[in-house]
């Protein structure tokens, strides 16, 4: 057989006599290991494809998008969002944020109620809330503006705006010039002067106050409202997600392709091989004296009837072999075709007069039996 790194689970050998029932159940071997070099092509070709997705950050970074479709393993943070059973959907997670929580100043809340009132004092909230009852946990809900610390205390807390102080001045008299932020209306008011010194009308303005005349930020917005550009804010939650690179992910991509190529090589060798090597077992069975040997049988679909002799194979094919008694046991060499199929039963039955194979499904042609033999 070709050198591969693959282990064979059974090896035909031709040129030696061999007990029929026993190839058949080698080859069940055989069928059981192809079986399962199919399932390992199917489960590198998904390896390869959630490679090609898997997201390049860690649980707990924090990103912005342009696309309100959460990514992969992604939950939203401006909807203040509660992963329902958070702790069977994402453990590691779950265990992450109680773990933050008591070592590294992640802040939780004991309540949904003091969560929303930090919604209502600051308009969110940095802070998670776990169920612990139900294995709920709510997200953070951030929504404005994200600083930096200066140390580990301040991590996870919320501020109200604030403003620089405005300050400006003015003179209580009539000929006093407004400064910073006061302003003289357009408007004179007239008043009278004392009787003490006689009565004569004066004019004067009133003086008013505008914060925008000492900085136009000042009622620019309703808010607090530096210059931005608003995109979706998103928290990584997902299970086992590493940090890898573009170029790493293609490069484990790779890697994983060029194994499934070997595989696949490897298989399709151990395939022809199978071929040849089966011809060659059949004939060694033939060589063996078999008390009674038919060949080429056909099996038309009609000949399938309903049988409860075996639960996973509920149809029974009644073959004439003439010859054949109760008390022979019956071996049924099937094409390989038929063989790896897992259509028809590993055992068969022998009755006075003929043979009975059985099936899961009727097939939709005849089946062409290579032989049968009755030991």
């Amino acid at each position: 057989m070709s050198d591969t790194n693959l282990i064979y689970p059974y090896e035909f050998q031709g040129g030696k006599k061999a007990v029929a029932s026993e190839v058949n159940a080698n080859f069940e071997a055989v069928k059981t290991f192809a079986n399962g070099i199919n399932v390992s092509l199917n489960e590198i070709h998904a390896a390869i494809s959630e490679l090609k997705n898997k997201p390049t950050r860690e649980m707990f970074d924090i990103f912005y998008s342009f696309s309100s479709i959460a990514p992969t393993g992604a939950y939203p943070l401006w909807t203040g969002e509660t992963i329902t059973h958070c702790k069977s959907l994402y453990p590691q997670f779950w265990n992450k944020v109680k773990t933050l929580s008591a070592t590294q100043n992640l802040v939780l809340v004991d309540s949904q109620e003091e969560y929303e009132e930090k919604l209502e004092k600051y308009g969110q909230c940095a802070a998670f809330y776990i169920d612990e009852l139900n294995g709920h946990l709510r997200l953070p809900k951030i929504n404005k503006f994200i600083s930096s610390i200066e140390e580990l205390t301040e991590l996870a807390t919320e501020e109200n705006a604030g403003l620089p102080n405005i300050t400006g001045s003015l003179r209580p008299h009539r000929m006093g010039i407004p400064d910073g932020a006061f302003y003289n209306n357009e408007e004179i008011d007239f008043y009278h002067q004392s009787a003490k010194t006689g009565s004569s009308m004066q004019a004067q303005k009133t003086t008013k106050f505008d914060a925008s005349l000492s900085n136009e930020i000042y009622g620019a917005s309703d808010t607090v409202q530096p210059p931005c550009v608003k995109l979706c804010l998103y928290i990584q939650v997902a299970n086992n997600v590493g940090e890898i690179s573009e170029l790493d992910t293609k490069a484990l991509a790779k890697e994983l392709e060029n194994a499934l190529l070997k595989l696949e090589q490897s298989y399709s060798n151990y395939a022809a091989e199978l071929q040849t090597l089966y011809n060659n077992i059949k004939n060694d069975i033939l060589l063996s004296s078999p008390t009674i040997k038919e060949e080429e049988l056909v099996v038309t679909p009609d000949m399938f009837v309903l049988d409860n002799v075996y639960e996973d194979y509920p149809y029974s094919a009644h073959i004439v072999v003439e010859d054949a008694t109760a008390d022979l046991i019956p071996t049924i060499n099937f094409s390989v075709a038929d063989s790896l199929s897992g259509n028809y039963a590993p055992v068969a039955q022998s009755f006075d007069g003929y043979v009975a194979i059985f099936a899961k499904e009727i097939p939709t042609e005849d089946l062409i039996i290579p032989s049968v033999l009755l030991q």
